[in-house]
């Protein structure tokens, strides 16, 4: 039996034993699913796009990174950890998978029995007798190929070391391509949306003073969770380093000067040691 619809997947082995590679759904902007295995990944999910940038890659960005840009391997943007493609397989691809094989397969079958059946009797017509029978064998529409839906992330970013596209929840460390921390992205889109929230308020007529001073307000709170989600997710991640599987409860320690400084002093750092006292420009660019 020839599995004609099931031979568009393969990648090896024989026509009993086929060995198959099935591409995974992608996002309407043509990324796809990748789910970390790392416990300590919160949250687990991201997705990875194609290279959006060319980055000449120096000595100096190569020595940032975990491992070489566009191998078959994968970083969790939210752990650092290592590991296969495969590793990072998304549940909902595997899922995917199979039902697109199941799919595949069934339709062969179908043209298997199909073919048995019009070779043994299909247009075959009885003349014995004053009556003639003929047999004709009708099939009906095929089902529908499954469908599978994927939706891009919030935070998109390019990475700066290697060029890779992706997306993550919140903040990552790490581009998932090439592994090099990448946290200051994060940051710099941070800076970014305050910045162009100034700079609506600003542009805003004397009519539409409530809404320009809603803009502002919202401004001066997202400086506040910009830079507390930043400390905050780094002094997790030099926790975990350090060792401590549980993750602490830090509150809102991180808005605050010197409750951040005592957090990380538990780590050896002071993240607060070349600040002066003038004022600091969020404006990206």
């Amino acid at each position: 039996m020839k599995f004609k619809k099931l031979g568009r997947y393969r990648t090896g082995g024989t026509d009993d034993h086929m060995q198959l590679g099935v591409p995974p759904p992608r996002t309407p902007d043509g990324r796809v699913y990748r789910f970390s295995p790392n416990e300590n990944a919160h949250p687990c999910h991201f997705v990875i796009g194609p290279v959006a940038a060319e980055v000449p890659l120096t000595d100096g960005l190569r020595a940032r990174m975990k491992l070489e840009p566009r191998s078959r391997q994968c970083v969790c943007p939210y752990t650092g950890a290592v590991g296969t493609d495969d590793d990072f397989l998304h549940p909902e691809d595997r899922d995917a998978a199979i039902e697109v094989v199941k799919h595949a397969a069934m339709q062969d079958v179908e043209d298997a029995i199909v073919g048995m059946l019009t070779s043994a009797f299909g247009g075959r017509t009885s003349r014995k007798g004053p009556i003639s029978i003929s047999m004709k064998l009708a099939r009906g529409a095929p089902p529908p190929a499954p469908r599978f839906a994927r939706r891009d992330l919030m935070r998109e970013l390019v990475c700066d070391h290697c060029g890779r596209d992706y997306g993550v929840f919140a903040i990552g460390l790490f581009c998932p391509d090439c592994g090099a921390p990448n946290l200051r992205l994060h940051f710099a889109r941070e800076a970014e949306l305050v910045g162009n929230q100034a700079s609506m308020a600003e542009a805003l007529t004397d009519s539409k003073e409530e809404l320009a001073y809603r803009l502002l307000g919202n401004a001066h709170e997202d400086v506040l969770t910009a830079f507390e989600a930043t400390l905050k997710t780094v002094y997790l991640y030099g926790k975990v380093q350090a060792g401590i599987e549980t993750r602490p409860k830090v509150g809102n320690d991180f808005q605050n000067v010197e409750k951040s400084g005592r957090r990380f002093a538990e780590l050896g750092l002071d993240p607060f040691d070349s600040l002066g006292s003038g004022p600091i420009n969020l404006r990206a660019g």
